[in-house]
């Protein structure tokens, strides 16, 4: 009697509480080392101490359920990648802080006193202290403006240049905030895993130390109390300079906001990873310096870092006669064939210039080369054909995916890795020769008969919807950054009947 007693208040306290997605449900329960608490706490007395105002956050994950979020506050889930949940903090917000209830939940319910979108007073400073994941494919820090003040101008040469409706309602879109615009947009370079072991010598299953800030006066003042703090090397400390050249500092409702999102993909023990992204063992503090009378030291505007690439127009030739290939394998040599859009090179989606006009980067950022598809059905038996040069095999990756999106609200639903886009296209060597650079990989509601197929289930995709693609390729090896979009072949997808299908491959 006592267990049935104790297993219906257990129901009844699930279906009372309310719909938190969040792990941390608003606490401060992140689970750190000893160690990395200690510091944290060394720190914040220290700066304390100094007079320095300081608060504490907490961390949580963004994962595909949570889509429902930002698609009720937006309309969609910003092309989430369905490799990994996204990782971020929600801050307490100062007394003195305009506070945007338009987009208050925008990822989830958060507590009266935090948000996930935040200003940057101009004497100010975010530090993240961390034991960073396992090893992992990828590791990153994105620091974004989330929206400013104003509204594209009509006149504008890129949004005149773009005629189709969703991908110019996208692009261009308002934020819940009628006065301001969505940007999503970088001002400068991210921290990845690659520069944080070039810095400091090592980046997976270390304590690292990350600061925020657009006043180099406050950056050097963290700097010197982490050291104090028990920070062994001030070469594990790492600066995201704000520079106010582009970005709009202050507490003011005509401020751009910030949103702090971390990436971490592809763990190699999958078990560890999400144990790591199970505790999280970040801390996040905003520090504030309230001596208004200190003249601030703005950094200059940040350049973006170069990107290479391993030229892959020579492959042009066999990449054409792939496709007649497959084609004539399905004996459908008229099926239709789209590219995918490269937005950066399109529509310069680039994180500064999307700033001054201002428009929707879409979360731009330098470690990966990104591409989006066209929308298809695949209700009336359709077989999706999407093809490419494979990055990892032409040396342009660490990892290279192909997400499955639910176009009208932009949801990433489920991938297909390198490693199952391997040797995908070796079926057509006969006839192409070196088939090892490319990759063919189905996408269809019935995958009967055909290998390297993705079945795309009404769970997944309702029916009467659309589907999307999202090619994504991260850092090309031996540098920390994506691969020079120029120098890599398109990929596409060609639009078969389903009902008239090859038996092999």
């Amino acid at each position: 009697m006592r267990l049935r007693l104790l297993w219906f208040v257990l129901v009844a306290m699930i279906f009372s509480a309310p719909a938190m997605s969040h792990s941390n449900n608003g606490s401060n329960n992140n689970q750190l080392p000893e160690s990395l608490e200690q510091k944290v706490r060394n720190l914040q007395a220290d700066l304390e101490a100094k007079g320095y105002k300081v608060t504490r956050g907490f961390w949580d994950l963004f994962t595909i359920e949570d889509c429902q979020f930002s698609i009720a506050v937006v309309g969609n889930c910003f092309g989430n990648n369905p490799a990994s949940p996204y990782i971020n903090p929600s801050v307490p917000l100062w007394p003195d802080e305009f506070v945007d209830e338009h987009i208050k939940d925008l990822l989830g319910p958060m507590p009266e006193d935090t948000q996930v979108n935040f200003r940057l007073d101009e004497r100010e400073a975010l530090v993240v202290l961390a034991q960073l994941p396992p090893p992992g494919k990828f590791f990153g820090m994105h620091t974004y403006v989330f929206s400013r003040e104003g509204i594209i101008d009509p006149a504008n040469l890129v949004f005149q240049s773009v005629t189709d409706p969703f991908l110019r309602d996208l692009l261009f879109a308002a934020s819940p905030t009628p006065s301001r615009s969505q940007v999503l947009a970088t001002f400068g370079n991210s921290i990845n895993n690659v520069v944080i072991e070039r810095q400091s010598g090592a980046a997976f299953d270390q304590q690292r130390f990350f600061i925020i800030t657009p006043d180099a006066v406050m950056e050097r003042a963290v700097t010197e109390a982490l050291l104090r703090a028990g920070v062994p090397d001030r070469n594990q400390v790492f600066t995201t300079p704000v520079s106010t050249e582009v970005f709009r500092a202050g507490l003011g409702p005509e401020a751009d906001d910030l949103s702090i999102f971390i990436r971490y993909t592809r763990p190699e023990d999958e078990a560890a990873g999400e144990q790591w992204r199970q505790q999280l063992p970040l801390a996040v503090l905003r520090v504030r310096d309230m001596n208004t009378a200190r003249p601030t030291e703005p950094y200059p505007k940040p350049a973006y870092d170069e990107r290479i690439a391993r030229s892959e127009l020579g492959l042009q030739g066999e990449f054409a006669a792939l496709i007649e290939a497959v084609k004539q394998h399905w004996g459908q040599t008229f099926a239709p064939e789209q590219p995918f859009q490269n937005l950066e090179l399109a529509v310069d989606l680039v994180g500064q210039h999307c700033l001054e006009r201002p428009m929707n980067c879409i979360g731009d950022n330098q470690d990966e080369d990104w591409r989006l598809s066209q929308r298809y059905s695949i209700d009336s038996g359709q077989v999706l054909a999407v093809m490419g040069t494979l990055k990892t095999a032409t040396g342009n990756a660490t990892y290279s995916s192909i997400a499955l999106n639910r176009s009208s609200v932009l949801q990433g639903i489920g991938n297909v890795f390198d490693e199952e886009l391997a040797g995908t296209a070796s079926a057509f060597s006969e006839t192409v020769g070196n088939t090892d650079p490319f990759y063919v990989q189905y996408f269809a509601r019935d995958c009967t008969g055909l290998s390297h197929c993705f079945e795309v289930t009404e769970e997944m995709i309702p029916k009467g919807e659309t589907v999307t693609f999202i090619e994504r390729n991260y850092v090309v090896p031996g540098t920390a950054r994506g691969a020079d979009s120029r120098q890599m072949l398109t990929s596409l997808v060609i639009v078969f009947d389903g009902k008239a299908r090859p038996q092999s491959p």
